[in-house]
């Protein structure tokens, strides 16, 4: 271990209180870069030391996903990128555009020439690497496993990635693993039913999952010549906004802080996840309301219309002197979207069956900056959700019909009249007739039927007219 002398005089310097410049109490350093970068803010158990996270590219959409980051001149100095696939060709464009950090996976004989969509050869090599994944996932207190399914090396090895930063992070109070997964488009539908293999193999090992379904892309491309790049960014930038979202969580300090832990809360043990950000211009709380709707229903998305969502983290930012009223409208709007109940005019997460071991979490903080001036950001984190029971309808009023002919067709219409008499008890109903008998029989909710016939001089003369004994 190499001792910075400097380093250690400063914090000398800074306990007399003769320090100039002091440095950041937690400070980042990632691999090939020698200088420490900003700090990323936590609490807890992390108070102290820099949360560490790695996103991790597994197979060749995962491996796209990372370059594409970089393209975009995404922020990655707080950020770990590691490449892992079987197909050499991708290792070298990871390296190409700087990534030195990366896993090539080789069964020997097929010396990083792909898994070929063999879902067999892929857990394979995801075994053999297993301790490889391991070692450069310990001291990461936040994973995220980006994959594509359907095909080989993603769809088998993404899981046993996830397998592998669980069990170093296993330790850990505050640490997740999260995963990120595309489903294959419409064209390629033949591919799902492998692809959902891989996904209920990869949800056994995060602590949340999200998926991006791209059977749905047309209709949210919404045009007839849009591009196969319009797609494919389409795609790149919700893996951006969840990247993004995260770090923007857990490395902005407010007065309403949320930090790591409480990531942790809203995302540990939680099954499907939404993690998505709205910006709108802060002037109009109606657009903003608009946006968060269209941005929650994304058809890319988790379907979560049936859904109530037991954990929610949402973090508004704003520029300063924001109406509290707008702010109290977002938050609101938010909970209904995902399906809270209004009880005495505030919206509530009310669970008829909660998930076992998930206990719901809500957690609502809010900071200003002048880089929010004129405009607004949410940030939104939805998990653990729960299907919303079905609604139970009042039952319809009994409709008895006024003729007696509907229960004993031999009585003639001019001989049947019915009453609707208050509710009595069950002993009290009348059994002198087959007909008002079968209606004693009837368990009426509300009110008893009691028939009334007209008098007859004889059982013969009653027998002539229809009636039968």
């Amino acid at each position: 271990m190499t001792i910075d002398a400097n380093k250690i005089m400063q914090n000398i310097l800074r306990k007399e209180g003769l320090a100039q410049s002091p440095e950041p109490l937690i400070q980042i350093e990632t691999f090939g870069k020698a200088e420490h970068e900003p700090l990323i803010e936590s609490a807890g158990e992390t108070f102290g030391k820099p949360i560490s996270v790695c996103f991790a590219g597994v197979g060749t959409c995962g491996v796209n996903v990372l370059m594409s980051l970089k393209s975009q001149n995404a922020t990655d100095e707080m950020v770990e990128f590691l490449g892992i696939n079987s197909d050499g060709g991708s290792i070298r464009e990871l390296e190409k555009n700087g990534f030195t950090n990366n896993i090539p996976l080789s069964m020997g004989d097929s010396y990083y020439l792909g898994a070929g969509g063999d879902l067999e050869a892929a857990k394979d090599l995801g075994k053999k690497y297993y301790d490889e994944f391991e070692r450069r996932f310990k001291g990461m207190d936040l994973v995220l496993v980006v994959t594509g399914m359907g095909g080989g090396t993603g769809t088998g090895v993404a899981p046993i990635v996830a397998k592998a930063a669980k069990e170093v992070q296993s330790t850990k109070k505050n640490a997740l693993t999260i995963g990120v997964a595309t489903m294959p488009s419409g064209i390629e539908y033949d591919r799902r039913e492998i692809a959902m293999q891989g996904v209920e193999e990869l949800r056994k090992y995060v602590d949340a999952l999200i998926i991006f379904d791209q059977i749905n892309i047309p209709e949210v491309l919404d045009q007839e010549n849009a591009s196969m790049d319009q797609a494919d960014e389409l795609i790149d930038s919700r893996f951006q906004i969840v990247l993004q979202s995260i770090m923007d969580t857990v490395t902005k300090y407010t007065k309403r802080n949320i930090d790591f832990a409480d990531v942790c809360s809203t995302l540990k043990s939680s099954g499907d996840a939404i993690i998505t950000t709205v910006e709108a211009a802060a002037d109009n709380v109606e657009e903003i309301k608009k946006e968060l709707a269209r941005a929650l229903s994304d058809k890319l998305l988790l379907e979560h219309s049936n859904k109530i969502a037991s954990r929610l983290m949402i973090y508004q930012f704003y520029e300063r002197g924001y109406s509290a009223v707008a702010h109290y409208e977002v938050v609101s709007e938010i909970q209904k979207l995902f399906n809270f109940t209004k009880v005495d005019g505030y919206y509530r997460c009310v669970l008829d069956s909660p998930l076992e071991g998930v206990a719901p979490f809500l957690k609502i903080g809010h900071g200003e900056g002048e880089e929010y001036k004129g405009r607004t950001k949410v940030i939104v984190m939805a998990a653990g959700f729960v299907d919303k029971s079905p609604v139970i309808a009042e039952p319809p009023p009994l409709k008895v019909t006024s003729k007696v002919t509907a229960l004993n067709p031999a009585v003639p219409p001019e001989l049947a009249e019915t009453k609707i008499l208050p509710m009595q008890p069950a002993s009290t109903v009348g059994t002198s007739s087959t007909a008002s008998t079968a209606i004693a029989d009837i368990p009426w909710p509300e009110e008893k039927i009691q028939l009334e016939l007209p008098k007859a001089t004889s059982v013969r003369e009653l027998m002539d007219r229809g009636f039968s004994l």
